[in-house]
């Protein structure tokens, strides 16, 4: 299994800017052997924080040997040829330790924000995927669609990696892990502080069979989950659970449109997951819908993920609900010399 981290950079009230905390615990993962380092892009609230490209750019110059990625772009909020330059240039400047997450958005806000219907999100995202991918593996090209349209250009710098760095797009639902397959991206599959029956069933088992239908060995599954590894349970207990339950709350009111009279269509199966972190209690949290707990634990839960989930990839949300930098780094690093180990091919 692949083991990497997911930073969504939340600022809570009174707290300054996690930056300087972020390259540290970006510079720990790429010493201790995590896979990637995935930055995410919020905007105009303390749930996290714009600029990925700018965050990306100084991360690849610290490190050595972590992917630098993102998750995701949200597409619709941006001009896809702006995306595709972006992007194509970290690759260059990461000589090829770059991955690229996509998708549609979600957060009414930020919609708002930027001017863009959210009921437009799919389509604005299909089209600008379809022009980001163009853009990096056509010598020039003009484009004529309902969003964006421009004359014959040439894009670039193209890519460092040939053709493109490797594509992944988030999917919590069974309709969009279909989608993912069939346009050849590899998956973010699945929310976390989900039961596991119901992962497996509604997410996992859409994947597996989806790719074994297409016929595609190459695409690779991924999933995140809250992780936490400390010596006992009263331990871990007492780090995270103002910190996770802070976070959950703060999902529940930026993610979607609460009032269900006004949720656009494309976006309704989002309302009873919002409904649901409103509800949820820590016991639950801890005890069924995350990876947290003593090294043990963590591991028989990653081992469940490996062997009836088949995932490739485990993504570990380990900063959460502005919890002190000091704990973050000694989670980080309990994991990787704890829980790793088992797991990861020593050659």
């Amino acid at each position: 299994m692949r083991f990497s981290i997911i930073f969504v950079t939340q600022v809570r009230d009174g707290q300054p800017e996690p930056f300087d905390d972020l390259m540290e615990q970006i510079e720990l993962a790429d010493r201790l052997g995590y896979d990637t380092a995935w930055l995410t892009e919020h905007h105009f609230s303390g749930y996290g924080r714009p600029s990925v490209p700018a965050l990306a750019g100084h991360a690849i110059a610290r490190t050595e040997q972590i992917r630098i990625g993102n998750a995701v772009v949200v597409l619709p909020l941006h001009h896809p040829l702006k995306v595709a330059e972006d992007w194509a240039t970290l690759d260059h400047l990461a000589k090829g330790r770059l991955d690229v997450g996509v998708g549609r958005g979600s957060q009414p806000t930020e919609f708002a924000g930027f001017g863009v219907p959210l009921d437009q999100a799919r389509e604005r995202f299909d089209e600008a995927l379809d022009i980001i991918r163009t853009a990096w593996t056509k010598d020039s090209f003009a484009y004529d669609g309902e969003f964006w349209s421009f004359p014959e250009l040439a894009v670039v710098p193209k890519p460092y990696q040939d053709p493109h760095p490797p594509i992944w797009q988030a999917a919590v639902s069974a309709y969009t892990v279909q989608m993912i397959v069939d346009n050849g991206i590899n998956g973010f599959v699945g929310p976390y502080l989900c039961p596991y029956e119901v992962l497996d069933r509604d997410y996992f088992s859409v994947w597996r069979e989806a790719v074994a239908a297409a016929g595609r060995t190459d695409l690779q599954m991924s999933h995140n989950e809250f992780v936490w590894v400390g010596e006992s349970d009263k331990e871990v207990k007492e780090d995270v659970e103002e910190s996770v339950m802070w976070y959950v709350r703060m999902a529940a009111k930026m993610w979607g449109e609460r009032d269900r009279s006004k949720v656009v269509k494309q976006y309704q199966n989002y309302n009873d997951v919002l409904e649901f972190f409103d509800a949820v209690t820590f016991d639950e949290v801890y005890n069924s819908l995350s990876i947290l707990g003593t090294p043990d634990t963590v591991a028989e839960k990653i081992r469940w993920m490996r062997d009836v989930g088949q995932i490739d990839h485990l993504i570990n949300f380990m900063a959460f609900g502005g919890i002190a930098h000091d704990k973050v780094m000694r989670n980080i690093e309990l994991f990787a010399t704890e829980v790793m180990p088992e797991f990861v091919d020593p050659a």
